[in-house]
């Protein structure tokens, strides 16, 4: 018997009833795909770029982040990859927070090269990225602590843990809204950290 593959809509609708609540699930030309639950390592990353993030929004009320939404990358069959960060800045604010996919281009993603699978994936990953022509694309791989910044398909700035990440003057989205993320820079060693506040939270070891 041959299984018929999911259209986008119908991953979104049955998600959570995949292991783990579909936390940690993809389509992939239309069938769904478990990938490997991330490490801690990968929860730093997140936990770090949710604060400096949300700093930089409250403090410049620009745009807003959704973390580990499902893009909608490709049709027939659907593709649908879930970038650990989806950052927008067009259209009303916050009208993509509470959806499961969406076919909404972020201005800009981060990616988390954390897992053999997620590694061995990015290449794939950022041409989807790409072929949405989202302006730009991070993948911040916790293994080698670095960070690539894809901003076209020939550039590649790849940042280690001696510099920052810094948006630039060329990180445009729709020139009107001028460059994205204005203003944000991060140290690429306070990426990797753990932070203070979540030691103190898990207990002692």
């Amino acid at each position: 018997m041959i299984q018929r593959i999911m259209t986008a809509e119908e991953f979104a609708d049955q998600k959570y009833d995949l292991p783990d609540g579909g936390r940690w699930s993809e389509l992939i030309a239309g069938e769904p795909v478990i990938l490997e639950q991330p490490s801690d390592d990968h929860g730093n990353v997140i936990r770090n770029l949710s604060r400096f993030l949300a700093e930089w929004i409250e403090e410049k009320q620009v745009g807003y982040a959704c973390f580990e939404l499902g893009i909608i990358v490709k049709r027939a069959p659907d593709t649908v990859i879930s970038p650990a960060v989806s950052y927008f800045v067009g259209g009303n604010r916050w009208e993509e927070t509470d959806k499961v996919v969406t076919e909404t281009k972020p201005a800009l993603v981060i990616d988390v090269a954390s897992t053999v699978d997620r590694r061995r994936s990015m290449p794939e990953r950022i041409a989807h990225y790409r072929n949405m022509d989202i302006p730009v694309a991070i993948v911040i791989d916790p293994m080698e602590h670095k960070i690539a910044v894809h901003t076209d398909v020939d550039q590649v700035d790849v940042l280690d843990l001696e510099e920052s990440l810094t948006a630039k003057s060329d990180w445009i989205d729709n020139p009107s809204d001028g460059p994205l993320l204005t203003g944000l820079s991060i140290p690429v060693r306070d990426i990797f950290e753990q932070p203070d506040w979540w030691q103190w939270a898990s207990g002692p070891e």
